[in-house]
């Protein structure tokens, strides 16, 4: 197989310097993707009735989810769906604040939009979200103000208006053809109590489904948020969001099996970075050399774990608030006279000379391999990856057809034929030009689906690439031969981890230090008087771990520490021998107060050394005007003449 690549293919960045690069931000630059989201609400009548008790029961059942979702606040639909805009709207500040959100509401007896549309009212325009409006939502979802508030801006809600959905979609894709930004995602969120809109008009009914046909060719997504209440007990969709929404019998099961679960991931408050699956690095895999040619593939490189910093500090001018501008420059020190670049020299200092090297000398050091990519160098056994080999977090990498044709067809084979032998692929990576290479270990995994949904993916087909340590990376550590525990002592460390194990999630365990943050930004933009309260899951609960292992733990150290044991005697002794001397010293220094005292009315104070009279005026918080002998005598003088 001959496979030729183009040069600028595996290039690390286009146009990027090497040198700016860490090893954490490997490959090609991607443009960042902005995604438009349309609240697009139905205001009937409907909507402002109570809410179903099944709709509560759903939401509230989740017992991995420690917020409630539906609070004794929420009464009606409408509150709801301003509820989720409201979470939705501070979830998208912290996961991806470039994106950018709007709310059409139709049905409303005021107008508001472009297209003069009867009963369409635009509250909220494209655009990213911000406090006011986040104030404004929570207004709307407020049980004792929204309805007020509402009549106010929107008109009555004891009326059904004659509204066409097919115009409050136009609404909607003419807000997305006049963003100012590109959007990569397009989408529309439809919330409505109502299963048949255009029931008794089979006009209006026909042009819907058509402008929903011709937003789903332009590539806007639809997706319907069904609400319930007191009176409408059921939604059937085959009546019409069906033929509306183009769904298959497949997916319309799936959706009646639990109806609110799209809507129970809007009400959940989630304060995290969102991180893009796109791939950092697009790489040759070349296997050798098979006659006059090279046997190659093409693989994308994923990373599954990445560190979540805090965001950015900005920092700002005192006087107007704009942001400020940070210039670096370098000054010769002898004449202040600025360096350029050409002008700097990096050296190494190497038994007493300094060893100096050109920009170019430094690059071409990094410089070990022309091409980056994977180079094949054998197989091993599974067994042969020991615990201790762990160097860094690893990769994880997918055929790749862009570039190559085939890819996946050579990838499949080499994966299956490493899982049916249970060996890992060798290799030497090279992630970008100027880096140096690394030894790894391709770790194959085999596709594996979810037990309870078989329509979702746990673990998709590849290799995990796991880095291996060198020979300098390894530690030679001193031999010694530790005592060994009993087999009664094994037996209760054994009770010990059986009753303190649990199943490790860690999409549960949220960082208590980003959380804090985000929550107090979050009450300080939105005029709250404290932070939402954040439980930290990572502290022990030490309660509970007494509960179900404090005996285990007593008959532990009754088998470790006998009774009589020195250690606890050398330890009260420790204890009784600190207090002591703190005490020894507060009287000492009590002591000494009183002789200064006694040789400052007796006029004495030309005897003592400096260092006590600065130990006597930093006790008694005595300010001096100087550190001369004659200003601490001054300074103690007046000290007593004040006090006396």
């Amino acid at each position: 197989m001959s496979l030729q690549f183009f040069d600028q293919a595996w290039s690390a960045g286009d146009g990027v310097d090497d040198d700016q690069q860490d090893e954490t931000q490997q490959g090609r630059q991607i443009m960042t993707s902005r995604d438009g989201t349309i609240f697009l609400v139905d205001c009937g009548k409907e909507m402002f009735e109570p809410i179903s008790l099944n709709m509560k029961k759903e939401s509230d059942g989740d017992d991995d989810d420690d917020q409630t979702n539906i609070t004794d606040d929420i009464k009606t639909p409408f509150q709801l769906v301003m509820k989720a805009a409201q979470t939705f709207y501070q979830s998208k500040i912290i996961s991806n604040d470039k994106d950018l959100m709007g709310i059409i509401l139709y049905g409303t007896e005021k107008s508001k939009n472009s297209f003069d549309f009867k009963h369409i009212n635009i509250l909220h325009e494209l655009s990213q979200p911000s406090a006011e409006r986040i104030i404004e939502l929570e207004t709307l979802s407020s049980e004792d103000k929204y309805l007020d508030l509402y009549k106010k801006e929107f008109g009555s809600v004891n009326l059904t208006y004659s509204y066409s959905l097919n115009e409050a979609l136009w609404t909607c894709s003419n807000l997305f053809s006049n963003s100012p930004q590109r959007l990569t995602v397009k989408r529309i969120f439809i919330f409505t109590c109502n299963d048949q809109p255009h029931a008794t008009n089979l006009i209006l009914e026909r042009q819907a489904k058509q402008r929903a046909k011709d937003l789903n060719d332009v590539g806007i997504q639809l997706e319907l948020f069904p609400l319930l209440t007191k009176t409408i007990i059921k939604f059937d969709y085959r009546k019409f969001f069906q033929d509306m929404l183009m769904l298959a019998d497949e997916d319309l099961e799936l959706l009646e099996k639990k109806p609110f679960n799209k809507l129970d991931e809007l009400l959940k408050r989630v304060l995290a970075k969102e991180h893009k699956k796109r791939a950092y690095c697009t790489v040759p895999f070349k296997f050798g050399m098979i006659g006059d040619s090279q046997m190659e593939m093409s693989v994308s490189v994923y990373n599954i774990v990445r560190p979540c910093p805090k965001p950015t500090k900005i920092k700002l001018d005192k006087k107007t608030n704009l942001e400020t501008k940070i210039v670096t420059k370098h000054y010769l020190p002898e004449t202040a006279e600025i360096l350029m670049p050409s002008d700097i020299q990096y050296g190494l200092d190497i038994a007493g000379r300094r060893i100096l090297f050109e920009q170019d000398e430094i690059k071409a050091i990094k410089k070990f391999d022309d091409e980056p990519g994977f180079r094949l160098l054998g197989f091993k056994q599974m067994s042969c990856l020991k615990p201790f080999h762990y160097v860094k977090p690893g990769h994880f990498i997918y055929p790749d057809e862009k570039y190559v044709e085939g890819s996946s067809c050579l990838f499949n084979a080499l994966l299956k034929k490493c899982l049916d032998k249970q060996m890992f692929v060798l290799c030497q990576f090279t992630a970008r030009r100027n880096t140096p290479p690394r030894m790894v270990a391709l770790i194959p995994q085999k596709e594996e689906f979810d037990a309870k949904v078989p329509t979702d993916k746990i673990a998709s087909n590849g290799f995990h690439v796991a880095y291996l340590p060198y020979a300098d990376d390894i530690r030679s550590l001193p031999k010694f031969d530790p005592p060994r525990a009993t087999q009664d002592q094994i037996q209760k460390f054994r009770q010990i981890i059986k009753a303190l194990k649990f199943k490790y999630r860690p999409d549960k365990l949220e960082n208590p230090t980003l959380q804090t943050l985000w929550r107090s930004i979050e009450a300080m933009a939105l005029n709250k008087d404290k932070p939402d309260e954040f439980v930290d899951l990572t502290i022990p609960n030490i309660e509970r771990m007494e509960d179900k292992a404090g005996q285990f733990v007593e008959d532990l150290k009754t088998l470790i520490f006998p009774v009589g044991y020195a250690g606890s005697k050398k330890l009260a002794a420790k204890r009784k021998a600190d207090g002591d001397a703190a005490n020894e010293s507060k009287k000492s220094k009590m002591e000494d107060a009183a002789e200064i005292e006694t040789a400052a009315r007796n006029g004495s104070l030309q005897k003592l050394t400096v260092p006590i009279m600065k130990d006597y005026c930093r006790d008694k918080k005595i300010r001096t005007t100087g550190t001369r002998k004659q200003d601490l005598i001054d300074a103690i003088n007046a000290h007593l003449s004040i006090a006396s």
